[in-house]
């Protein structure tokens, strides 16, 4: 149903032309904006929904020599492929300067074509996606770059060939994290549409390009934590570090084992975290409305469905 004022606007100006395509962008879910397309398998979407990471077979085309510098971010990058995957994919080992068998069992690999166990954070998200047609399953060839076109990340990595990293996940000393109201806004504000392909069992993200890769803010827990196979979902308010509420509800993911998934474990509805994340499209929303399309008119072009990953908690 269109708002009074989209109804307003059209009628207003339905004879000028000109006036009719500004306001079948401004409608429009992705309107003005470089759209990029991410089409998944329906059984990869319902085997991940409410799994925290993803276990891999992984390719190292191309690595940075060096970690990124601190005020950058610390991370490591290296592009790759991955056949329980079936898209491109950039893995970052975080805080990688305190994670030297990691960075060097990448480089004992890189460009060989040999594979690595690698176990981390799965992560959807369009920071990297260009003006592109993502489609799982698709034919790879070898990367030439750490930065290909990209829209999936394991990211942070946890475990290297048996070897656990999780203690990476903590916050980037020297690193300014980005502001939580201007992060936080762009995620709220973030326009898509979810088409579902029946015949071939996948399913269409249309959305476009995303920013904010690590935000420093505050979790007020609004249920108690939920243990999962690989870590610990809650919902939970978001505040800025002033204590002012974001966003009153959102999913919240954390590594198993990891020191924000042992701070949370210990604590209740109403309790308080400070607390370093990225984000990630939610699955479990896509699912969701997917499968509740007939019933509620509209839910397939609601805002980009995303919740926060938590990769480091502040000591207060």
């Amino acid at each position: 149903m269109k708002s009074p004022c989209e109804n307003f606007l059209k009628n207003r100006l339905k004879s000028v032309r000109p006036a009719i395509v500004f306001i079948t962008l401004l409608l429009s879910p992705v309107a003005a904006s470089a759209q990029i397309e991410i089409t998944l398998k329906n059984s990869f979407i319902e085997k991940f929904k409410n799994r925290v990471t993803v276990d891999a077979t992984f390719t190292v085309d191309k690595a940075h020599a060096h970690p990124n510098p601190a005020k950058k971010d610390a991370d490591l990058h290296i592009a790759g492929r991955a056949p329980e995957i079936g898209l491109p994919i950039v893995a970052e080992i975080m805080n990688a300067r305190d994670e030297d068998f990691a960075v060097d069992r990448i480089h004992e690999v890189e460009g060989t074509n040999q594979t690595v166990k690698m176990s981390g954070a799965w992560r959807l998200w369009c920071e990297h996606g260009g003006e592109s047609q993502q489609v799982q399953g698709a034919t790879l060839t070898k990367f030439t770059t750490t930065n290909p076109e990209h829209v999936f990340e394991i990211h942070p990595i946890t475990k290297l060939d048996g070897k656990s990293v999780v203690d990476s996940l903590k916050p980037i000393t020297g690193f300014k994290a980005k502001d939580a109201e201007d992060a936080f806004t762009s995620y709220e504000n973030k326009r898509s549409e979810i088409i579902r392909n029946g015949r071939k069992k996948t399913t269409t993200i249309v959305t476009s390009m995303g920013g904010f890769n690590y935000v420093e803010f505050k979790i007020e827990l609004t249920d108690e934590p939920f243990p999962v196979q690989d870590g610990t979902l809650v919902f939970a308010k978001v505040l800025d570090l002033d204590d002012e509420i974001l966003v009153q509800k959102r999913r919240m993911i954390f590594v198993k084992d990891s020191e924000p998934d042992k701070a949370v474990r210990q604590l209740h509805k109403g309790a308080v975290m400070h607390v370093l994340g990225v984000p990630r499209i939610d699955l479990a929303l896509v699912s969701f409305r997917t499968a509740h399309a007939k019933t509620k008119p509209g839910i397939l072009t609601w805002n980009l469905p995303y919740e926060m990953l938590i990769v480091g908690v502040y000591e207060e």
